[in-house]
């Protein structure tokens, strides 16, 4: 059995739970759950990731 953890999420303006909690709540549940079920998970997963464009840091190294 997995272990309760307690935290608040985040929702948008139009209700829907935020990307970032979105993916934590699915990470939760990929493990347990039947083999066909992950499955369908981890494509929901991939999804949020490609449609969140977020700028980062370039790093280079001289």
């Amino acid at each position: 059995m997995a272990i309760l953890h307690l935290q608040s999420l985040r929702w948008t303006s139009d209700g829907e739970l935020h990307d970032a909690d979105r993916v934590i709540l699915l990470n939760t549940l990929i493990p347990q759950c039947i083999p066909s079920v992950q499955t369908e998970l981890i494509q929901a997963v991939e999804r949020i990731a490609l449609s969140q464009t977020t700028l980062t840091a370039q790093v280079c190294e001289s």
